[in-house]
């Protein structure tokens, strides 16, 4: 065999084991983003070493190459080779498996810069040769059930009792709560609503990665247990955008959502009468106060056009925005406007609009809503509460959805054991 041909010959051996080893080495040193993942393979033939390293804070990842006897990789012509690939611009935290023989430089490197890609360089003759691998993940079936309790009083709390780290990481878990908020946003606000003895079950997608590692993928059905009352929800996407409807083919999309942002309380509820803590007298609490996170997203509840944003007295930064029907929104206090927001702006249910401050009068971070129909203020809690019915799937796609709900319904709710009776033999 001739020196060239042996050398390529290395080069793949040494690519395959990168692989199998750098996977063993993250998964024994938890440097899988803490996914669980499969048991390590035991990888036998040449002594190869796979060392794992961190690139530091302030550190260039040509310094963390040096630490590691690697000092010739031509960073210019990798960002060339691969698509949106910066260096410099890589963060502190990424991990890179270094591989090598025993008592030789590096031969081969690893990182995984995503969830989705893997970057990798071999070294050839006298350079590196880069890629960038897509990782492929493959979709299973994940039925959760829980119930709300004195030990479990929120969704993110049941979730956790019903769902082990084994099966879904606990970040996870959390997306896999706000992507369920989401396919009820029209119907149920999570933070209020749910009551002890409420239930969720769930139908979702589980990813699993080559390496053994597990994320949250999709809903695609569920059914909400509310106080007696059973609400359904069916995937059944609308083009490219997602989309729910309920078992009898209606749509869950409403006019209005019935929250305009995630938050943590609500601090202040609509009042004929309620107590100014800056003024120091009682006045009328047209809306409500949600307390939040400064910074926190606040999003359109409906669709509509922005007739006013700016600074408006004790609201401080405030948006308004005029929807179908006579409805108007204000949104006050904010800490500052989402780009492109101005008065004459149309806005699509659901677009961020600001983000929650302390502006005007306020005594700590949240957002004051108030919904007004036809000029007269409403309590935006019980008018967002009732609204009507969803719009009917079009007929023409009403077969498919009704084949869909049955295989959806097989998993959310399968059907009991049949038990056979027999006569015992005498």
């Amino acid at each position: 065999m001739s020196r060239p041909t042996r050398r390529r010959l290395d080069s793949v051996v040494a690519v395959l084991a990168l692989a199998a080893a750098a996977g063993s080495v993250a998964r024994a040193h938890g440097y899988l983003g803490g996914l669980p993942t499969a048991p390590a393979l035991l990888v036998t033939g040449a002594p190869l070493v796979t060392v794992a390293d961190t690139l530091r804070r302030g550190e260039t990842v040509a310094q963390l190459f040096v630490r590691n006897r690697v000092a010739d990789v031509d960073w210019t012509s990798v960002a060339r080779g691969i698509r949106n690939f910066e260096p410099t611009r890589l963060k502190a935290g990424l991990v890179f498996f270094f591989q090598r023989h025993r008592g030789a430089a590096p031969h081969a490197v690893a990182a995984r810069m995503s969830p989705d890609a893997r970057l990798r360089l071999t070294r050839v003759a006298d350079h590196w040769a880069a890629s960038l691998e897509r990782v492929p993940w493959h979709a299973e079936p994940l039925v959760v059930s829980g119930s709300i309790s004195r030990d479990a009083p929120t969704v993110y709390a049941a979730m956790d009792a019903a769902v082990g780290d084994a099966i879904l990481p606990g970040d996870e878990r959390t997306q896999l709560v706000l992507a369920l908020s989401d396919v009820y946003d029209w119907e149920v606000d999570f933070a209020r609503d749910l009551q002890p003895g409420d239930a969720f079950r769930v139908v979702a997608e589980r990813l699993v990665s080559p390496d053994g590692e597990a994320r949250f993928g999709r809903v695609v059905a569920a059914r909400l247990d509310l106080r007696g009352q059973r609400l359904y929800a069916f995937r059944m996407d609308d083009g490219d955008r997602p989309a729910f409807w309920d078992e009898n083919g209606r749509s869950l999309r409403r006019d209005f959502l019935r929250s305009p942002l995630r938050y943590k309380s609500v601090s202040s509820r609509f009042s004929s009468s309620r107590w100014q803590p800056i003024l120091h007298f009682f006045r009328a609490h047209l809306g409500t106060d949600f307390a939040a996170v400064e910074g926190t997203e606040v999003r359109a509840i409906g669709a509509g056009v922005v007739t006013f944003a700016g600074r408006e007295g004790g609201y401080g930064n405030l948006v308004v925005i005029r929807h179908p029907h006579g409805y108007e929104t204000r949104y006050g206090h904010l800490l500052r406007f989402a780009e492109g927001i101005g008065s004459g702006v149309a806005v699509e249910q659901n677009r961020v609009i600001g983000y929650v401050g302390s502006s005007g009068l306020s005594t700590g971070p949240h957002l004051h809503f108030e919904v007004r129909q036809n000029g007269r203020a409403v309590n935006p809690l019980r008018q967002l509460g009732g609204a009507a019915p969803g719009a009917p799937i079009a007929a023409d796609l009403r077969p498919a959805y009704d084949r869909e709900k049955q295989r959806l319904l097989q998993l959310l709710e399968p059907p009991p054991p049949v038990v056979i009776a027999s006569t015992p033999r005498t």
